[in-house]
C-alpha cells in the first residue's frame, strides 16, 4: 500500500509554500485537490500550481461539500479515504493538498481515519496558518507577556457566547466570520471591542484586503475567505 501526505499549503502567497511541501508535491505521483463541488476547482490547487510545473503527478479533485449533515459529511470522508487508497495502490506516492495547516479546521484531517483504516500509510505536513499569516500582514502580535488567546469560529446564532468569549479573553482569533456577520458585530460592540479588531480578507492574495473600521464592518457583508484578530485592550 502507498503512502499519503496532507501537505498545508498556507494561506494564499504561493511563496509561503514550505520547503519540504514542494519537494513532497514534486515527488507525488498523485495530488489530491478538494473543491466544493465538482468541476469547481479549489483554492488550495491555485496556490500550488505554479510550483508543479514540471511534475508528472495525476491530479484528482476530490468533492467536499460545504454543510454540516453529519452522516452525508461521514459517508463522503469514508468514500474519499477508499478513492485516495485505491490510487494509491502498488507502492505510490500521494499528496492531498488543504489550506493554511492540516491541524486548523481542515478537510484532510476528517478524511485522515478513512484513509487510515483502508492500510494506507499517514504523513502530515504543516503549513502556515492562516492567522499567523495575518498577524504578520497586520503587524499585530497574536500574544505579549502573560496574554491568553484564544482560536474560535464564529457560529450561526450563537451570539450570547460570541459576547462572552470577547468579553472573557485578550487576544481573539475569529475564524469563518462570515458565518454569522450580524452577531459578529453585536458582539464587538457588546465588548466594547469596535477600536481593537482587523478582519483580514485572503491573507497573502493579489486580492488581500485589512479592515479596521467598525463602520465599514457593519455596512458591507464580512467575506468568506477571512479571519479577524481581535487584541488585547491592555495597555
Amino acid at each position: 500500500m502507498g503512502k499519503l501526505y496532507g501537505i498545508g499549503v498556507g494561506p494564499g502567497d504561493p511563496e509561503l509554500l514550505t520547503l519540504k511541501a514542494y519537494k513532497i508535491l514534486n515527488q507525488a505521483d498523485v495530488i489530491f485537490c478538494p473543491e466544493k463541488k465538482k468541476g469547481a476547482g479549489g483554492f488550495a490547487f491555485d496556490i500550488i500550481k505554479e510550483h508543479i510545473k514540471d511534475s508528472k503527478a495525476q491530479i484528482v479533485n476530490l468533492e467536499y461539500p460545504m454543510h454540516y449533515k453529519g452522516d452525508e459529511l461521514k459517508k463522503m470522508w469514508e468514500e474519499n479515504g477508499r478513492l485516495i487508497s485505491e490510487y494509491l495502490k502498488g507502492d505510490k506516492t500521494g499528496a492531498f493538498i488543504t489550506l493554511g495547516d492540516p491541524s486548523v479546521y481542515s478537510t484532510f484531517m476528517y478524511t485522515l481515519p478513512y484513509i487510515e483504516a483502508f492500510g494506507t500509510e499517514t504523513e502530515v505536513v504543516p503549513g502556515i496558518p492562516s492567522f499567523c499569516a495575518a498577524a504578520a500582514i497586520s503587524k499585530i502580535p497574536l500574544t505579549a507577556w502573560d496574554e491568553d488567546l484564544v482560536i474560535a469560529p464564529v457560529r450561526k446564532n450563537n451570539a450570547a457566547d460570541l459576547e462572552k468569549l470577547l468579553t472573557e479573553h485578550e487576544n481573539v482569533v475569529l475564524m469563518k466570520p462570515s458565518t454569522d456577520s450580524e452577531a459578529l458585530v453585536s458582539a464587538i460592540q457588546a465588548s466594547g471591542r469596535e477600536n481593537s479588531f482587523v478582519l483580514v480578507e485572503k491573507a497573502g492574495t493579489k486580492e488581500q484586503r485589512l479592515i479596521r473600521e467598525y463602520q465599514t464592518l457593519k455596512e458591507e457583508p464580512v467575506p468568506y475567505l477571512s479571519l479577524m484578530i481581535l487584541k488585547s485592550q491592555k495597555q
